[in-house]
């Protein structure tokens, strides 16, 4: 499990960080304030760390912000159903279980007890649904600075052609993370369905789902 939770870790956060980190470089060197030339004289090793810790701490540090705007996007960008929707569409007699009605973080904390090989197999794409979303985000903002040099620069074909593919990057990028993030709550729900610990622990914990109302007596007197 330590090095599941280490390839979440570098899917989730370290390869968009390193985007982040490369448009971050660019822009510090074509305002002036770094020298990208001058990376060949430091020590490989340095190098190599620094770079993957500062990558790490940039996927961190872009994380809420990323998921604040994800949450305003439009609608075209989030394919397909929700995953208990589509479960449920799947498998109509879940609907009276109690692990579809709970919060799916606990679900999946009692798939990672019951069943931990299903388990990094959901983490690999959670990891990765998060690694494309963010990454979506790098895209966009690349677009920006891209647009920035399409206005000021001399170079319009290929700064026009850059911006295009930035934008088509984004837009791939982040209906694709949140397919494999739904992929990975819906391969939680399924796997969940299969041990029937996980339902009989849950049933014992949640509450019974809320019954219509009786329906009004009948006015006495009334034939």
């Amino acid at each position: 499990m330590n090095l599941s939770l280490g390839v979440f870790d570098i899917f989730a956060y370290s390869v968009p960080g390193s985007l982040y980190l490369a448009l971050l470089l660019f822009v510090l060197d074509q305002a002036g304030w770094a020298d990208l030339g001058q990376i060949g004289d430091l020590n490989a090793t340095l190098l190599i760390v620094g770079g993957i810790l500062a990558s790490y701490l940039l996927g961190h540090l872009t994380y809420a912000p990323r998921r604040f705007l994800g949450r305003r996007l439009p609608q075209w960008l989030h394919p397909g159903p929700g995953a208990r929707q589509e479960f449920l569409d799947r498998y109509p007699p879940a609907q009276a279980m109690a692990f579809v009605r709970v919060d799916p973080a606990v679900v999946f904390a009692a798939v990672e007890v019951k069943a931990p090989d299903s388990a990094v197999e959901i983490s690999r794409l959670r990891a990765s649904g998060i690694a494309l979303r963010n990454a979506g985000f790098a895209f966009l903002l690349a677009a920006v600075v891209a647009l920035v040099e399409l206005a000021a620069g001399p170079e319009r074909g290929l700064v026009g052609f850059c911006v295009a593919a930035f934008l088509v990057g984004f837009v791939g990028a982040t209906r694709a993370g949140h397919e494999l993030s739904r992929w990975a709550a819906l391969k939680t729900l399924e796997v969940a369905l299969w041990i029937p610990d996980i339902e009989a622990t849950l049933a014992t914990m949640s509450p019974a789902p809320p019954q219509p109302p009786p329906p009004p007596p009948a006015p006495t007197g009334s034939p």
